[in-house]
Formats: C-alpha cells, structure tokens, sequence
C-alpha cells in the first residue's frame, strides 16, 4: 500500500539541521530513499520552496536512524546530503555535526536507554562503517539541551556535547594516508604544481595553501561561490585526488560530488564573520579554514573536517602541521582552534607518533529537537 505522508523530527547538531527518518519508514533500497528524499526536501530547487530543505548544503540533510547492525554499537546512522540545485543524494560522505542530534534523537526515541548524568551513544555510520561515541548529558531521563557551551554559527548556548572520531579514521578510503605521504606535489591541469596534504579521517579532505589559489585565506563563503574562475581551479584540484584516492567511478557519476573536500589553510589573520560580522582575532585560533565541496563554499567548517584537521596538524611535515607549529609550541596542550566563516570550532586532538595511531579525537557540539510532525509527499511510495 502506497504512503502520501511520512512522519519526521527536525534537529539541529551543531551547525547543521537535518530532517530525522527512522530506517523502518523509508525504503531500503537507495535509488528509491534518494526519489522519497528529494520529493521531501522539494528538491531540486535552489530555495526548495515546496520541501523541508533549507536552501543551504548547511540544513539540507537527512539522517535515517535505525537499530544497530555492527556489534558494540547502540544505532546505525545513515547520512544524505540533499542537493539543492542538483537532483541527487550524496552518501559518500558522514555528517559529524548531525552525530551530535543522533545522540539525542537515539535517546529520545528510545534507542538507547538514558544513563542519568551522562548517556554514551556508539553511533555506527552506514555511509562509511565507521564508530563515532557520542556523550549525551541527561537528567532525569532526558537528554540536557541548556547549557554554557558556545560555538560558531549558532546563536546562544546550549548543553555540550562530546563526539569522539578516534575510531572513525579511514572512513572514505580505508586509509589515513590514502597516498601514503603527508605532503604531495600534484599536477593540476588548468591550475599547474600545487604541494597538498591528503588525510582521510572522519572525512576525506585535500589541504592546499591560501596562495596555492591567488587567495587572500578569510574570503567569505559569498565571495568564493560567486567567483567562478576559482570554483573551477577548487574543482580541478579535488578532481585530480579523487583519481588518486580511488574515487575516479564515484566523481564522474556525481554532478556535484561531495568528496574529497578542500580546505584552504592560512595562518592566523583576523576576519569577521558571515553570519554577524562579528570579528575574530587572529590570537584567538591556530588556522583559518575555509571549505569548499559539491559546488560551493561551507559557512562554517564540518565537524569531521574538524576532526580530519586535528589529525592533519599532528602528522609532522603535513602542510597543516607546517602551519601551526608556531603556534601550536605556544600554546601547548592538545586542543587546537580553527577560524571558520561563522566563527571557531576547537578539537582535543591526541595522536601516537608511532604509527599514527589516534588517542583521542574530540569535537565538543549542542543539538536540539526543533520540531515533530508528518510530512506531506507529492509521490506517493
């Protein structure tokens, strides 16, 4: 029997938004899910007027949420990132920032029974079989959604919580390394000779100087998307890694393919934000990052990435490393701080040298349900 209306929960995780599916509501099989969720997010369509996208790669995400299927786990999270523009569905990837609401939407559901005090959720993520533990606060019962923690692109606090991607390495090509160097020379037709570190964590992402690009390294989002001449020279470059790392067949199927991401370095400089105009100091982090995937330029940085770029600073010789080795002897500890166009994102990042092996990856995020109700489809399924 056909379905018209689908029930949902909009969350938000850190600075993303997405809209939560449990995994027995959809359909199993992927072209017909990527049908259902383009129908449900009024896709394609740039303001996704007739959907429950949010007009921005930011808040056009999906999570479906079902029982766990690999041991020592508590919830398998399959991620979808909905194009807007473009009709397709990007599963080649994880979304850390919407692990932080799987912890709560996993509680609240009742996927995982609350622990008072603090909840640990081991959120297995489908699209890259990897294990992110997820540290929800709870009191009585419930998850804790008010709180002291404060992070970029998003107004006002909220309750911390803690993802840790020391078991989520590897994700995209199986490797940290996927050339085995930490610093390579590529050829970029079009672009020329540009020396990059390829780091698959959480995510995998090409890390490229600001000069590399005739950047200045604090563009804001809107001045990179509307620069086409750029955009190309990005592409050119990610297009040249994903035939290096394997992903030859996955790029030229996509559109606008979400993997690899480039992150464009800069040492400390001061900038203001995108979203307030707000300044931020450059003694105030140790990076200044702007990403850049699938057709344009991310208002913040990713919560993978910002775990991806904590293991980049600490393999020596990297171009991340190279970079902040300054300050990171100032400064001390195992916490780094990364400018992003919306503000600073921190990872407690903690690497054994011999072999590379992560310690401890932490990201620190708030997430809340927003709403719950049933959604209306135009297709029937």
């Amino acid at each position: 029997m056909s379905r018209e209306k689908l029930p949902f929960v909009l969350m938000r995780g850190g600075t993303s938004k997405g809209v939560f599916l449990k995994e027995e509501d959809v359909p199993s099989d992927r072209a017909k899910l990527t049908d259902l969720l383009l129908d449900l997010f009024g896709s394609p369509d740039r303001r996704q007027i007739d959907g429950l996208g949010g007009a921005d790669k930011l808040t056009s995400k999906a999570a479906i949420i079902g029982p766990p299927s690999r041991g020592g786990t508590d919830v398998d999270y399959l991620f979808g990132q909905v194009g807007t523009v473009r009709p397709e569905v990007d599963y080649n990837l994880n979304c850390g920032n919407l692990t932080a609401a799987v912890g709560v939407y996993a509680i609240e559901e009742g996927f995982v029974a609350p622990v008072e005090g603090t909840t640990v959720v081991r959120v297995h993520t489908v699209n890259t079989n990897r294990v992110v533990r997820v540290e929800v606060p709870v009191k009585q019962g419930r998850p804790v959604t008010v709180g002291n923690a404060q992070i970029g692109g998003v107004p006002g606090t909220g309750a911390p919580i803690s993802l840790d991607f020391a078991e989520a390495v590897g994700s995209i090509t199986g490797t940290l390394l996927p050339t085995g160097n930490v610093l390579d020379l590529l050829d970029v037709p079009g672009v020329g000779h540009v020396e990059a570190s390829i780091v698959d964590g959480p995510n995998l992402a090409v890390y490229v100087h600001h000069s590399s690009l005739g950047m200045s390294g604090v563009e804001s989002p809107d001045e990179i998307d509307s620069n086409e001449e750029l955009k190309a020279r990005m592409d050119a470059i990610r297009k040249v890694v994903a035939y290096r790392c394997g992903l030859r067949e996955y790029w030229d199927s996509r559109l606008a393919p979400s993997t690899p991401m480039l992150i464009v370095l800069s040492g400390p400089q001061s900038y203001r934000t995108c979203t307030q105009s707000d300044l931020v100091a450059a003694e105030s982090f140790d990076l200044v990052v702007r990403q850049y995937a699938s057709g344009s330029a991310s208002k913040t940085l990713a919560g993978t990435l910002t775990a991806t770029t904590g293991v980049a600073c600490r393999l020596p010789g990297s171009l991340p490393h190279r970079l902040i080795a300054a300050n990171d002897a100032r400064r001390g500890g195992t916490t780094l701080t990364f400018g992003h166009p919306s503000g600073v994102i921190n990872v407690d990042a903690d690497l054994e040298s011999a072999g590379f092996k992560v310690r401890r990856l932490v990201v620190i995020r708030t997430a809340r349900r927003l709403a719950e109700g049933s959604a209306f489809l135009k297709r029937p399924f």
